[in-house]
């Protein structure tokens, strides 16, 4: 599998001059790959955009790829942040706009960009702590306090943040961090990864959403033009006018031990297809479970 401690919202492989673009060439590639790993009973390659940088994902290609659980969900603004801005649905940017009016109403508050990378780790620590905080109070789970998904994004930050990789943005009043911000950008793409906020004191002004809308800004003024909100079917996404770019997943048995796993992914990319039998199956194993 992708060697990504399941931390990454996408997988891809990297693509040289000579990868191929159908599926003749994609099954003559996955011949040579198979022959050149080492043995296994399993092949699972999970969160696969279609296209990479424009060009045909090989893999994706493959008969045996199947559309994944997961969505991205890209946002592509034109060379008129205004006329993006006043093309969202009104009662939404009305919001928006109300918040950024009573955020601004304290003293030194402020959109902050963070350059330094002792300031982006410190930063990082408080993100993670408000994330926590909001998450257990939601009852989902929350994993990322884990000690290898707390050094992948320490490094991550650390090493990225002065060269513009990775960019970290905060709602801030004086010393105090209302919102955080944490995503990547490498040319005219930008993906968001981490948000946080301080919870329910600021909910008045919705630090989320000010946040995004106004690194956005920022960004879009610097010449990005693609706003990835990554995976996470969330209402606000689609209120922000994203489009769902689907992913797809190989999982491949290479073994009899590897064929239970590759049934239940197969099993799952296809009960995608059908959702009322989704529900209707999860409904009965929910039961059995409980009994």
């Amino acid at each position: 599998e992708f060697a990504d401690l399941d931390l990454t919202d996408y997988n891809a492989p990297l693509l040289g001059p000579a990868a191929p673009a159908a599926a003749a060439g994609a099954k003559a590639l996955w011949r040579a790959l198979r022959g050149a790993l080492p043995p296994a009973d399993f092949i699972r390659l999970a969160k696969m955009p279609a296209t990479i940088g424009g060009r045909p994902n090989p893999l994706a290609l493959l008969g045996s790829a199947r559309p994944s659980a997961l969505t991205g969900h890209p946002l592509t603004i034109g060379e008129d942040f205004t006329a993006y801005r006043f093309g969202l649905p009104r009662t939404f940017r009305k919001e928006l706009e109300r918040s950024w009016r009573v955020f601004t109403r304290h003293p030194d508050a402020e959109l902050h960009r963070v350059g330094d990378r002792h300031e982006a780790v410190a930063l990082l620590a408080e993100i993670a702590e408000q994330q926590k905080a909001r998450m257990t109070e939601a009852g989902a789970d929350y994993r990322l306090d884990s000690p290898l998904a707390e050094a992948f994004y320490r490094d991550l930050v650390a090493t990225g943040i002065e060269s513009g990789y990775v960019v970290m943005t905060t709602l801030r009043v004086g010393t105090e961090i209302v919102a955080g911000l944490l995503g990547v950008r490498q040319g005219e793409g930008y993906v968001m990864i981490r948000i946080a906020n301080a919870g329910t004191a600021w909910s008045n002004c919705s630090p989320g959403r000010l946040i995004i809308m106004e690194t956005m800004r920022m960004l879009h003024a610097e010449g990005c033009r693609v706003f990835d909100f990554s995976i996470g079917d969330y209402d606000y996404k689609r209120r922000f006018g994203v489009a769902a770019m689907p992913l797809v997943d190989l999982n491949v048995a290479l073994s009899a031990r590897g064929l239970p796993a590759m049934l239940r992914a197969r099993t799952a990319a296809a009960l995608r297809k059908r959702p009322a039998l989704d529900r209707t199956l999860r409904d009965i194993l929910a039961r059995l479970k409980s009994r």
